[in-house]
């Protein structure tokens, strides 16, 4: 096994990581890692299949070489492999013990400076949480990162083990502004702050807005970033999607129909920003309404879907309502959809776009909770969203025509729950207006998606 880890490991002879290892796009998510190096709880980074948590892993262990450490101080362990994942589930200890003599030549309890050991897909690693436990109870000084692509499997074998020892960072497909490489920074409840920021940026706006077409179709893969051909594309998101119902939820779920999550999952990309209806999910598949909350949790776990909650003061009124689904790449969703995207349709995907940009937000959260609202009249709004304890409410409105009319539903939101501020997010719409004393910011979707600012959002 020795022989295959020192493979996985290159630097140890180099003294570098191979440049094809390394991301060419600049990740938000690298920043956060890099802040958690030095502390001593566990990292977990974990994120939907092919979402880039390898490569920031390799971009984490280029930053330690460039930044002191030496070379044989970091241990990579992809457990993807079968072979290393049968050693490690009995012998994980005598491994670390074989690793601390035959490279570092140190025992472990000896060592000055702090070894990093990374543990790729350690979902697979049964009862990963109770090893790794025993190594942190040790004192030593090591610092386990980890990645997995299933939360609930990563759940599970943390268990009660790493309860207040581990911090979560969720990558998710790039957002706008990573996708084209330009980002601004304005605090979006200051719109004199938007008027600023849109100033700044009229020069690239022409830029940007062909990129915004480019990635409202193809949407936020990295991999899928460098695919010049749309169908091309589309092949390789499915694919992603099969990879991960087969590896991450048929594995191990028992599920006796599996078709009927492929099925559900194709299905679903027709009722993205959607109200869910279960019984209607039901009655087209032909399975009982209670398969279709279990599947659709499923979907959720791996990183596919994102079903949002009715906003309500009453926690079990929120919980029960009609749930809205989300896609958490819009590029995935119109690869399953078979159809061709209209005006309607845009104003869908600049909706879940928005919603992934919103949930960028929370992402030290396993799984956040975003609302949206509807009253009993059925006025309705898209996203709320809590910052500094106060509710913001955000309409997508994908036109440069919007009446007051047109966003009754926010309106009266900002009415009931008693706030002062609402958002329109708008085709290049840029304006404010005064509406029975409340205030309603109308900004365009390019200058909203590409702001990397990031208030406390509770």
């Amino acid at each position: 096994m020795m022989e295959e880890i020192i493979l996985q490991n290159p630097w140890w002879k180099t003294k570098t990581v191979d440049e094809i290892k390394r991301g060419k796009i600049k990740r938000n998510d690298f920043s956060l890692i890099k802040k958690q190096l030095n502390k001593k709880h566990v990292t977990c980074i974990i994120g939907a299949r092919r979402v880039g948590k390898t490569t920031l892993i390799h971009d984490t262990i280029d930053h330690l070489l460039k930044t002191g450490s030496k070379p044989k101080e970091i241990l990579y362990v992809s457990l993807d492999s079968p072979k290393i994942r049968l050693e490690l589930k009995e012998k994980f200890n005598d491994f670390l013990q074989q690793y601390s003599e035959t490279i570092l030549k140190i025992p472990l309890d000896k060592i000055q400076n702090t070894i990093y050991i990374f543990l790729d897909e350690v979902h697979k690693l049964k009862d990963w949480g109770d090893i790794v436990k025993h190594w942190q109870d040790l004192n030593l000084k090591i610092k386990f990162i980890v990645s997995g692509s299933s939360a609930i499997r990563i759940i599970k074998g943390s268990g009660e083990s790493l309860l207040g020892r581990i911090q979560y960072i969720t990558v998710y497909p790039l957002t706008f502004s990573e996708f084209i490489g330009e980002k601004t920074e304005y605090d979006f409840l200051n719109y004199e702050e938007i008027k600023k920021a849109h100033q700044q940026q009229l020069l690239n706006k022409q830029d940007i807005l062909i990129k915004l077409d480019d990635y409202l179709i193809k949407g936020g893969y990295p991999e899928v970033y460098y695919e010049k051909h749309v169908e091309r594309a589309y092949e390789q998101l499915r694919q992603y999607k099969t990879l991960t119902l087969t590896r991450d939820i048929l594995d191990l779920k028992d599920i006796k129909e599996p078709r009927v999550l492929d099925d559900l999952a194709d299905l679903l990309s027709d009722f993205m920003t959607e109200r869910i209806n279960y019984s209607t999910f039901a009655s087209i598949l032909k399975i009982k309404v209670d398969t279709v909350k279990k599947y659709l949790s499923y979907l959720e776990e791996c990183f596919l879907t994102y079903n949002t909650y009715v906003y309500s003061t009453n926690h079990i009124i929120s919980t029960r309502k009609e749930k809205k689904l989300f896609f958490i790449d819009h590029g995935l969703r119109n690869a399953l959809l078979l159809k061709e995207i209209d005006d309607l349709g845009k104003t869908k995907l600049i909706e879940n776009m928005v919603f992934s940009h919103i949930i960028h937000l929370k992402k030290n959260e396993l799984f956040p909770k975003i609302f949206y609202w509807l009253d009993s009249t059925k006025n309705e709004v898209d996203i709320i969203l809590d910052v500094n304890k106060k509710l913001i409410p955000i309409e997508v409105k994908y036109s440069n025509n919007i009446s007051n009319k047109d966003i009754k539903g926010l309106l009266k939101f900002l009415t009931t729950f008693e706030t002062n501020n609402g958002f329109v997010v708008t085709r290049d719409l840029l304006e404010k207006r005064t509406i029975d004393g409340k205030i309603v910011c109308f900004i365009p979707a390019w200058l909203f998606l590409i702001n990397s600012f990031s208030p406390p959002v509770n």
